[in-house]
């Protein structure tokens, strides 16, 4: 039973989030998501109880990416490198989502803890040890502790996403998510990505 679940899902979280971007969270019933994945709805219910555990299995395995890859984090250059590896994880959800969607799941994270901050903040132990590294290596400047620097990039991460949801996407994430870790962290002018184009 739990096999045939665990194809039904896949099928499932792929028309679900289609809707979702096509027409916004709100706005999509698990009747359109069971029409969508050509399913019946006893079939949605074997696996999900609501269109929100849809969300949850989503962040679920975006966990399981960030615990998983590992060759990228080894062969970036320098620990503010790794740092931003691991930030472009995020990121990359959000850009699979697209604005619409992502907007909504931050709307409503607003309202309930559906675990989008919780996923962000499962990497402070990794960046904290990186952003220690990159200040001894001299390449983050700001001498703030660890501690408080790592977490407040990972909100401001999550500060930009807003922004580009809010601006309905009309900006390059990656590029805007990238300068303010290097305004904020206070990055080494030879380490800024302007450096290396």
């Amino acid at each position: 039973m739990a096999d045939s679940n665990s194809r039904l899902s896949k099928p499932i979280i792929e028309a679900a989030v289609r809707l979702f971007k096509k027409n916004g969270f709100d706005h999509v019933s698990v009747n359109d998501i069971c029409a969508e994945a050509g399913i019946a709805r006893s079939s949605f219910y074997r696996v999900f109880t609501n269109k929100q555990e849809i969300i949850s299995s989503i962040l679920h395995d975006a966990r399981s990416i960030h615990n998983a890859k590992v060759d990228d984090l080894l062969e970036a250059e320098n620990d503010f490198e790794r740092m931003w590896v691991l930030c472009r994880r995020n990121l990359a959800i959000a850009l699979n989502f697209g604005p619409e969607l992502t907007g909504s799941l931050l709307g409503m994270e607003l309202g309930e803890n559906v675990g989008i901050v919780d996923v962000i903040h499962e990497m402070d132990p990794w960046l904290i040890k990186l952003t220690h590294n990159a200040q001894k290596a001299g390449i983050i400047l700001n001498p703030e502790a660890p501690e408080i620097l790592a977490p407040l990039a990972a909100d401001l991460m999550l500060q930009v996403t807003y922004d580009w949801c809010r601006c309905k996407g009309t900006f390059s994430l990656c590029d805007r998510a990238r300068q303010a870790a290097e305004v904020a962290l206070y990055i080494a002018p030879q380490y800024r990505w302007d450096s290396k184009k």
